[in-house]
């Protein structure tokens, strides 16, 4: 079921393009992103293995932030040990002002968000993207 909602978001060009800005950013910070049939990136760091799973243009309501927690906690638990880190990435912000500290306080998944003028939004963006000292 994992691998088919992977398959199936990989479908979608916001998605990939989100997806994809991601990994470059990672990059950029010179880390090596990878990704899998069911998780989108995961991503060694300083502090342990991250995850991040993508949501593409129009799914960042507090119910797709929700939904993507929750994927995003059941990959972790297909590991052998659990991530240091679980993180959404939206297309844009999200559309209620609060659904992204509620997702973190509720589930403990971190939310960021790709901004309008291609930087990036969310209260956890530097430790999301190995800045260093973050």
């Amino acid at each position: 079921m994992l691998e088919a909602s992977a398959e199936a978001d990989r479908g979608c060009k916001k998605h990939e393009a989100v997806r994809y800005a991601l990994k470059s950013a990672l990059l950029w910070a010179d880390f090596q992103p990878t990704d899998s049939p069911v998780v989108d990136v995961a991503c060694v760091t300083g502090q342990g293995l991250f995850l991040y799973e993508a949501l593409g243009t129009g799914c960042s309501s507090y119910p797709d932030l929700r939904s993507g927690a929750t994927r995003l906690l059941e990959i972790n638990h297909t590991l052998p040990a659990p991530a240091a880190a679980l993180y959404l990435v939206l297309a844009e912000a999200p559309t209620e002002d609060w659904s992204a500290d509620t997702v973190r306080d509720v589930f403990g998944v971190h939310v960021i968000w790709r901004r309008p003028d291609g930087g990036w939004g969310g209260r956890d963006t530097d430790a999301a993207l190995g800045v260093p000292g973050a």
